[in-house]
């Protein structure tokens, strides 16, 4: 029980998630940016050494996850700062690994799910952050477009969201099909309705910052540099073709 209760506080779900929340936001990014990954990874690490509780509790803890997945992917709509719009979804996702554990998941794989569903919500959070610096705050879609005043930026910020969404070829899509294969298909409706909803998300989030009227670039506001979107793209391409040679890991 008290690994249960610990792993709740790592991997929090409704109301416990409010709390997580509200800590998060008051951080400082350099705390909250390895809080986020390394929270839920610990809360996976317990999960998957803790034995699966008797089933009037598991009953409750996987309506409890699907009630706070589902609820967060909603609120995800109305949100356009990019900081708040990462937390979220992160905060979303994790119960998905509360579902694969209650169904049989374990061990090294159970990890891996976290670290798909985390990364890139703490990518988004450094972008934010990113975006904060060049145009006063991370909340799009005030001013208009920002391609056209920070295309490298812009671009980065574009492929981290995709991978937020866990489109393929990004290791968020893997471990949705790991999540899938291993709930009922009741839970799997549930997940795909989540998983539906982070799409919707993306795209109001992408109607905000890309398109409308060009967002006017502040005097001495400078984009991306060349080194840094080679450094991110090479992780992202890292990220993929791991996933991709990897294959295996999310059908065990």
């Amino acid at each position: 029980m008290i690994a249960l209760l610990l792993a709740l506080i790592l991997l929090p779900l409704f109301p416990l998630s409010l709390l997580f929340n509200a800590g998060l936001q008051v951080m400082p990014v350099w705390v909250r940016v390895p809080a986020l990954l390394a929270l839920p990874v610990a809360g996976a690490l317990l999960l998957g050494q803790t034995t699966v509780p008797p089933a009037p509790l598991a009953t409750a803890l996987q309506v409890l996850a699907a009630f706070t997945a589902l609820l967060y992917a909603w609120r995800l709509l109305a949100v356009r700062d990019v900081l708040i719009w990462a937390r979220l979804q992160a905060t979303s996702a994790w119960p998905l690994v509360w579902l694969a554990w209650l169904h049989g998941m374990s061990g090294v794989i159970l990890v891996l799910v976290a670290l798909a569903v985390t990364i890139p919500a703490a990518v988004l959070m450094i972008l934010g952050c990113s975006l904060s610096r060049r145009l006063g705050g991370a909340y799009l879609g005030l001013r208009g477009r920002i391609g056209p005043a920070f295309p490298r930026l812009t671009a980065v910020f574009v492929v981290a969201l995709i991978a937020a969404l866990a489109a393929p070829p990004f290791p968020g899509f893997f471990a949705m099909l790991a999540v899938l294969q291993q709930v009922p298909a009741s839970l799997a409706a549930v997940v795909l309705a989540v998983w539906l909803l982070w799409s919707w998300a993306a795209g109001v989030l992408w109607q905000h910052g890309l398109f409308g009227d060009e967002w006017p670039r502040a005097r001495g506001a400078v984009d991306l540099s060349r080194i840094g979107v080679v450094l991110w793209l090479a992780l992202a391409a890292a990220a993929v073709l791991g996933s991709i040679g990897g294959w295996s890991w999310w059908m065990h």
